[in-house]
């Protein structure tokens, strides 16, 4: 990571490495593969790393779900407070936006080489969302009642929140959500949309 900092994301990073581990650049060629595999394998590293550092965030919610169950009432599995869940993926979503615009490799790329690093969010993304989706999915899974559960798959809540992230990381957007307050009332706000109930099939026949 410390090349690419340094030098960029093209210039010639097998070269830098060579010199540095005291190899030849075939030898490099020969364990890490081209550039675009470097990139790779480093930007999954980071991912992997940011989901060490998240992991304990999301255990602090799942605590607090769990602290708030009060064994004198009991609650039907379908009455998990709503509002909690609501407030642990802001958390989540806050924190992961968070870590990625104080990332020093990522902000690089992103001010000085955007071309190379943007389709890792794009064309290339898959195997960090599904990265991402296989990390995440074990969290919400302990978060969700059985009959939420019945309603909805983790995973694709999952790939729903790496994409929020994704692209609050990557793109720029008339709503200010440089500071902290202001990010995480713009995701409150999206999941206050996606809560919306749907409308009643009798109604909407009957408006049209």
């Amino acid at each position: 990571m410390e090349c690419v900092i340094e030098l960029g994301f093209t210039s010639r990073l097998h070269a830098a490495i060579a010199q540095r581990a005291g190899l030849s650049r075939p030898t490099v060629y020969k364990y890490v593969g081209d550039q675009n595999a470097i990139f790779g394998a480093l930007f999954q590293r980071e991912i992997t790393r940011f989901f060490v550092v998240l992991d304990p965030v999301l255990r602090g919610q799942e605590r607090s779900l769990r602290s708030d169950q009060k064994p004198e009432r009991s609650l039907r599995s379908d009455q998990k407070p709503e509002r909690d869940l609501r407030v642990g993926f802001v958390d989540a979503i806050v924190f992961a936006v968070q870590y990625a615009r104080a990332h020093p490799l990522l902000q690089k790329g992103l001010r000085d080489d955007p071309q190379v690093v943007l389709p890792w969010f794009t064309v290339r993304a898959k195997p960090f969302v599904e990265l991402g989706a296989n990390l995440l999915t074990p969290h919400f899974q302990r978060l969700f009642t059985p009959g939420q559960l019945a309603e909805v798959s983790p995973k694709a809540i999952s790939e729903w929140a790496f994409r929020i992230i994704g692209s609050l990381i990557v793109t720029e957007g008339i709503v200010d959500t440089t500071q902290e307050q202001s990010l995480r009332e713009f995701v409150s706000s999206l999941l206050s949309i996606a809560f919306i109930p749907a409308p009643d099939p009798g109604l909407v026949r009957g408006a049209g």
